[in-house]
């Protein structure tokens, strides 16, 4: 969903970039941008060595997340957003590497000591105590998820799941404006080490469902989860399913605490952010 738009934006700037791709992915869109490709995994450091050789910077956007949400097995946060961030720094430290761009998220979401957030924790740990010029970029929540059916707001057939009370507001932030954000801040001659962004407008879950309703323009139905319910079920997941157990003590913190940055350093870029309200009619009227 990122990668292969930084991977767009760093060919549009002229810069000789290398992919770190898996065995089963699919290289057509990259193979159009002719962008050099190294095979290799997280999960397997021997492969790293040769992914970071000669390079001056790394962005890394990899994260399980979804690939385990979406049920490939034998694939776990520990092993590749822990582990395997923690043995790509320590290969990028070996041959030279000088700056590391890592994708993290919004320091509000990173307190709920979920697996997925302590992960990130872990490796933003591990790059400031490293020699390599860090920068960590914190969004907040992508529109392309957050907003769609993949976390029960389910649009096309009316139906949206709030978790919570629904009354915190977020900067729900477009993955290309990320994507823009990101590829600044490689390129940038004296980047942050830590930039923390959202995008143009702050939006309550319960605000983004009445703009569902109004761009479809028919009644849609609503359910809340309760915050004990979600307490409950982030701690008795998080041996069994850590990856589930993550998205739902994520959305607990989302809902007790509203977003604190806005879109400033989008705008120090040049990039002009698209706004959550704007992204949920564009996505209604194309169907």
């Amino acid at each position: 969903m990122l990668g292969e738009r930084v991977a767009h934006r760093l060919a549009e700037s002229g810069r000789e970039f290398r992919v770190l791709v898996r065995k089963t992915s699919d290289t057509s869109a990259l193979r159009a941008l002719d962008a050099e490709m190294v095979v290799g995994d997280l999960r397997d450091p021997d492969s790293l060595a040769e992914a970071v050789r000669g390079a001056h910077t790394i962005i890394s956007t990899a994260n399980s997340m979804a690939r385990v949400l979406e049920g490939e097995k034998n694939l776990t946060i520990a092993d590749v957003d822990v582990t395997g961030h923690a043995d790509l720094i320590a290969a990028a430290e070996d041959a030279g590497v000088q700056r590391f761009v890592f994708l993290s998220f919004q320091g509000s979401i990173l307190e709920s000591a979920s697996p997925f957030a302590n992960a990130k924790r872990a490796t933003e740990t591990r790059l400031t105590a490293s020699p390599i010029r860090e920068v960590i970029v914190r969004p907040d929540m992508f529109q392309e998820v957050w907003l769609t059916p993949l976390v029960s707001f389910n649009w096309p057939e009316r139906k949206f799941t709030i978790f919570g009370k629904g009354d915190s507001a977020h900067r729900y932030v477009a993955v290309d404006d990320v994507a823009a954000g990101v590829v600044g801040w490689a390129l940038a001659d004296n980047p942050p080490r830590l930039v923390e962004f959202g995008g143009p407008e702050g939006l309550t879950r319960n605000h983004a469902v009445d703009v569902f309703e109004r761009a479809l323009g028919t009644p849609v139905k609503r359910r809340h989860i309760p915050r004990p319910a979600l307490a409950a079920g982030a701690t008795l997941l998080q041996r069994i399913k850590p990856n589930l157990a993550s998205v739902i003590g994520q959305s607990l913190f989302a809902d007790r605490r509203p977003s604190r940055a806005d879109d400033a350093p989008l705008r120090a870029l040049g990039v002009e952010p698209t706004p959550a309200s704007a992204f949920i009619h564009r996505v209604v009227k194309s169907g």
